[in-house]
């Protein structure tokens, strides 16, 4: 029996995840982060949709993508992007077979509150993973804030240009942004307390006893 046909439609928002085989490292250099980053950017032209979150860690790929038009699919997207990123990968590295593990993981995403959530969880990844990783169930406040900080300047992540930091060309926030306020100035700074607030309280992290002082 085959997979079931996913039901892409126009206007639909998705939280989009793809790893790499067996887990293993999709990235292994800056080259492979920047090749990523310039396909995204010109796949955007023959392909529009909407990205309106991504982040590239070492295994895996987070996207918040909606289907701007009709006739084409994040799929359609994704296929393009990740089949061009294969065959650098495979090139460069000298490695051959598939890249990703199987077809991407897909979930609709309805309602601003899930937007604005599931935003913060991709925009964040890294820092969620670091926090996950602690030796101590208690995280201090210094902790927290300096791993907000690295993420301010995070070439691989659209958290930065969440706070008008960085423009890259790719990431289009202002959707999610205007959900907080109308002033984008004002709706940056909002973005930012509640990205802290939402991983202060434990949110994400359901899967370990994490607390913070």
């Amino acid at each position: 029996m085959g997979r079931p046909l996913r039901q892409f439609y126009k206007g639909g928002l998705w939280h989009i995840l793809n790893r790499g085989v067996a887990k293993t490292d999709i990235f292994r250099c800056k080259d492979d982060y920047n090749f990523q980053l310039y396909k995204l950017k010109e796949s955007l032209i023959k392909y529009p949709v909407g990205i309106h979150a991504f982040n590239l860690l070492p295994n895996h790929i987070h996207y918040l993508m909606e289907q701007t038009t009709d006739n084409i699919s994040p799929s359609k997207f994704i296929a393009s992007v990740h089949t061009s990123l294969g065959s650098f990968i495979n090139r460069k590295h000298s490695r051959v077979g598939h890249l990703f593990q199987d077809r991407c993981k897909v979930k609709n995403i309805e309602g601003d509150e899930h937007l604005l959530a599931i935003s913060v969880y991709i925009n964040l990844n890294k820092v969620l993973e670091e926090l996950q990783g602690v030796d101590s169930s208690v995280v201090s406040k210094s902790k927290l804030e300096g791993l907000l900080r690295k993420a301010e300047s995070d070439p691989w992540s659209s958290y930065p240009v969440f706070l008008g930091l960085r423009q890259d060309g790719i990431a289009q926030p202002d959707f999610i942004l205007s959900i907080l306020s109308d002033n984008i100035k004002k709706a940056r700074k909002e973005y930012k307390k509640f990205a802290e607030k939402i991983l202060v309280s434990g949110y994400f992290l359901k899967t370990r006893d994490l607390t913070f002082e």
